[in-house]
């Protein structure tokens, strides 16, 4: 029948992880996935060291422990291609190429995107959560005061760039969300605080959702070390680069000043692209002239060569 026919094509087309989703399971999770390998390793290595002659379990330990590795491998393989971050959800109905519906089948949640790349969002840009919870407030069926809010935000998902435009139309489509609510109630704090992250990344510059800390310098002991009591010396530099927005290319910037405040030397690392969301710890080994009095710390946006984040 053609209806069958594209019925199936619809749900084969669906998802292209299907063939593998026997073997993890419904709602797969990355983290499951490490702690059940992890389990079944410990437990062949104790029954092959405990059991079997000492030349036989080294053979079969160094066998389970090479499939644990590569099963970290494609672990991580279908990290990347997205494979744990599909959201499913309840049983309910699901679209076919010809327009009929077909019932039982585990649909995807109304704000993941079912078409197109996702790209990754920054944390300030992240509202699944509280997406999640308006879903459980209203059973599953969100009324359809969501439905442009979810269809922007699906865009912004899939939008790598001019993502400021996106933001601002999604603010926009709160709106409506807003008349759900009483004031004060768990619905109205949630609205409010995905307001106030949307207005704090559209008015903001990309480069201010770059932050610097800890920095700190070390001598050949691996000593904490203020820079007046270093004489003409190399140290160990360290720091920690977090990054709440899109993903941006970044150096670090060292100044050391003398008493005056007029430089003595500067040096400039490149760190290149931080995901967004991620924090990075920066090494570097630096030279400390004699008559520095103190160090001036910054990153540096790569591509444009703003300055942020002084320390």
């Amino acid at each position: 029948m053609a209806g069958e026919d594209s019925t199936s094509e619809g749900r084969s087309s669906d998802n292209p992880f299907e063939i593998i989703a026997p073997l993890t399971g419904e709602d797969p999770n990355l983290g499951s996935f490490f702690l059940v390998v992890g389990a079944v390793t410990c437990v062949f290595i104790a029954v092959f060291q405990f059991t079997l002659p000492e030349d036989i379990a080294f053979l079969l330990t160094a066998g389970v422990l090479l499939v644990t590795i590569l099963s970290a491998i494609v672990a991580s393989l279908l990290e990347t291609l997205g494979f744990f971050d599909q959201d499913s959800g309840t049983e309910g109905s699901t679209a076919t190429t010809d327009g009929t519906t077909t019932t039982g089948e585990k649909a995807a949640k109304p704000w993941t995107p079912t078409s197109g790349t996702r790209y990754p969002l920054p944390p300030i840009l992240d509202f699944d959560e509280e997406l999640r919870t308006y879903y459980e407030m209203f059973d599953g069926d969100l009324p359809g005061e969501f439905d442009e809010f979810l269809s922007e935000y699906k865009r912004l998902k899939t939008t790598k760039d001019n993502r400021v435009n996106v933001a601002s139309d999604l603010r926009a489509d709160l709106n409506p969300i807003a008349v759900l609510f009483e004031d004060g109630s768990r619905g109205a704090e949630i609205h409010d605080d995905i307001g106030e992250r949307l207005l704090r990344y559209i008015d903001n510059d990309a480069a201010d959702h770059l932050s610097l800390a800890d920095v700190t310098f070390y001598d050949e002991a691996g000593n904490a070390v203020g820079v007046r009591s270093v004489d003409d010396a190399l140290v160990d530099m360290r720091a920690n680069i977090e990054n709440a927005g899109e993903a941006m290319k970044v150096e670090v910037v060292v100044e050391f000043v003398d008493s005056d405040g007029a430089g003595l030397r500067r040096d400039t690392s490149p760190i290149g692209e931080i995901a967004p969301g991620a924090t990075e710890t920066f090494d570097a080994r630096v030279y400390v002239p004699a008559a520095a009095e103190r160090a001036v710390t910054s990153l540096r946006v790569a591509d444009t060569g703003v300055r942020v984040a002084d320390v």
